[in-house]
């Protein structure tokens, strides 16, 4: 007759198998991609603009205001912009913790969170991105 002693082992692998599997909560529920939204601004007037947008992941054009699918990437978005009549400028945007990226830290998830940066699901870039045009005058 098993003893309680022999329910210990498998109780504890079951449960750390468990807390692995919930602890990459981004990579399992997000998506490598997201879309973005991008404005360029001169004031409070919104300006059309050819923009290209890279990371370390690839790179993509729009016009502004536009939006686009970009692959999500734990280095910073350049984006590029040439307006009408204004010399090109570069902006960098930062990718930040995603919400399911956060609950991995609370949850306990070290290594899951680890995975989901790893994976480059758990850093999300702001879905609205309004540049300032320094040219604007």
């Amino acid at each position: 007759m098993p003893t309680r002693k022999d329910f210990k082992l498998p109780v504890l692998a079951l449960t750390l198998g468990v807390m692995t599997l919930l602890s990459g909560c981004a990579t399992l529920f997000d998506d490598n991609t997201q879309e973005v939204n991008v404005r360029l601004l001169c004031g409070e007037r919104v300006v059309a603009a050819s923009c290209n947008l890279q990371n370390g992941k690839g790179s993509w054009r729009l016009h502004t205001p536009g939006k686009t699918s970009v692959t999500n990437d734990n280095s910073s978005l350049e984006i590029t912009c040439k307006a009408y009549l204004t010399p090109s400028f570069t902006v960098s945007v930062l990718p930040k913790p995603s919400t399911s990226m956060l609950g991995n830290v609370l949850v306990g998830g070290v290594v899951g969170a680890a995975v989901d940066v790893y994976s480059n699901t758990g850093m999300k870039y702001p879905e609205n991105i309004n540049i300032i045009n320094p040219n604007c005058k």
